[in-house]
Order: structure tokens, then C-alpha cells, then sequence
């Protein structure tokens, strides 16, 4: 089947009829703080569309939604900000593009520490248990 150049349209240009209230009553409802989290991310990544652009997700010709990485990035950056000792509505009105992108650098930071221990404790567990049956 043949398609015309100018019957195709931009993932962006389609209109979202999905129902996606249905879908997510079939999992587990979040926490309220988590729930405000989410919320909160949603606000700040809806602050820089410039940036949830590059991080949405498509499948096929829809856009399914922003991916969970950009979640993370703007969950991240409010948070921070809020380490700093402000309001969720003050770290979003102070949020900045540079933040929620030093937020995805942070992240995978705290990913690499995380993997960084697991080998160590893995070889300590595993010179231990050479050293019981040797």
C-alpha cells in the first residue's frame, strides 16, 4: 500500500484519542507523594517543551508519550532543588533547561556508584567465600 508524501504527518501533528485513564486504572496507583512527584516533574518538563521533545517515545505514527527518562530528568531536578531547602513551587519557578539537563548527568552518575558497589561487595563476597572453602 502506497502513501502519499502528503498524507504523512508528524507524530506531533496527530491528536491523542487514547483513553489513558483506562489503562492506568489496570495498574497500581501511586502513593500521594509520589503522585505529587510525578506531578511536579510533569510541570517542570512542561516549563522547557523544547526539551521533552527530544525525550518523547513513538511507536509506529503515534507518539505513545515523554519517555520515563524525561520523568526522571525534571523528578531529579526539582528535587535537588528542593535538597536546597526550597518549595516544590519555588524549585519549579527556579527550575532552568541547564538543571533538568544536569539532572540526566547526575543520575547516570548515581547509576555508575550504584553498579560500582555491587562489584565490590560481589568480589569481597566471592574472596570470602574462597578463602572459607580453600
Amino acid at each position: 500500500m502506497a502513501v502519499k508524501a502528503d498524507e504523512v504527518r508528524h507524530p506531533d501533528e496527530i491528536a491523542d484519542t487514547f483513553d489513558w485513564d483506562e489503562i492506568a486504572a489496570e495498574g497500581e496507583r501511586p502513593d500521594p507523594s509520589t503522585h505529587r512527584t510525578l506531578r511536579i516533574a510533569h510541570s517542570a518538563l512542561a516549563k522547557f517543551p523544547e526539551l521533552s521533545r527530544n525525550q518523547k517515545m513513538y511507536a509506529g505514527a503515534a507518539a505513545v508519550a515523554v519517555s520515563s527518562m524525561a520523568t526522571l530528568m525534571g523528578a531529579v531536578a526539582i528535587s535537588r532543588k528542593m535538597k536546597q531547602g526550597m518549595s516544590a513551587d519555588r524549585a519549579l519557578a527556579a527550575l532552568t533547561a541547564q538543571d533538568l539537563e544536569n539532572a540526566l548527568h547526575v543520575a547516570a552518575r548515581d547509576q555508575r556508584y550504584k553498579r560500582l558497589l555491587r562489584k565490590i561487595v560481589r568480589r569481597r563476597g566471592s574472596s570470602k567465600s574462597e578463602a572459607a572453602g580453600g
